[in-house]
């Protein structure tokens, strides 16, 4: 599989500079409308301008489903689906006690040519008595149920150094969250993105197991998207 995966064509001053091009290019084709309709239309009032440049802005800065990035200080590429999923807890005793969460997001990483694959999670134990060593008890080896497909991982690292960036690709729920990172496979990630279910189940003595909660549907099509961008 081959996929070009550093766009030099713009930086921007933090860590992860955005490579859209389809951005770039409208920026360029906006500044080159700009100076056209600044010659024509010099009459026009200038509320009728300041219109006219707000809905140029909105059109430049419309997010996109799946972000390209150069972490400038580690010259790898990250594609990552700008939604990530929400689960929770499948079913709480006490409706006053905090809720768990789980944030799952899908991102590549290209050093060079080689492609990986993984997926961040984003553990969010409001309790806090689950965490020992900076880390949530169970979530060393976890298994995603995908409709009745079950895939086992192991926790790759606990920061985002395990999969080579400078900093955390996803923002997390709370700032209490843990990040975990785990190796997958495309297929793997195909599995998730066709599956009408999903599930994550930890491990150890008292497993618990987080269903989808919150936007489903437009964080599985951004995974979709995130799936046939990275297949290109």
């Amino acid at each position: 599989m081959t996929r070009s995966g550093h766009l030099f064509s713009q930086f921007q001053p933090q860590h992860f500079s955005r490579l859209s091009t389809g951005r770039l290019r409208w920026h360029r084709l906006s500044g080159i409308i700009v100076d056209a309709m600044f010659e024509k239309i010099r009459h026009l009032s200038t509320a009728i301008w300041i219109t006219i440049l707000l809905i140029l802005s909105a059109c430049a800065t419309e997010q996109l489903s799946v972000v390209e990035e150069l972490d400038e200080l580690t010259a790898v590429t990250i594609t990552y689906s700008r939604t990530p999923i929400i689960l929770s807890i499948d079913e709480q005793s006490d409706l006053w006690e905090p809720r768990e969460y789980l944030q799952i997001g899908a991102i590549e990483v290209n050093r060079m040519g080689t492609l990986q694959y993984f997926l961040w999670l984003g553990i969010s134990d409001m309790k806090y008595t689950e965490f020992e060593a900076a880390h949530p008890r169970g979530f060393e080896s976890i298994v995603f149920i995908a409709g009745a497909e079950e895939i086992q991982l192991d926790v790759l690292g606990w920061t985002h150094e395990a999969i080579g960036t400078s900093q955390r690709v996803y923002k997390k729920q709370f700032s209490t969250s843990v990040d975990a990172y785990y190796e997958v496979t495309l297929d793997q990630i195909q599995l998730l993105t066709e599956a009408d279910g999903m599930k994550v189940r930890t491990s150890g003595s008292v497993p618990k197991e987080f269903v989808l909660w919150f936007r489903p549907i437009a964080a599985k099509n951004d995974l979709a998207e995130f799936l046939r961008t990275v297949l290109q």
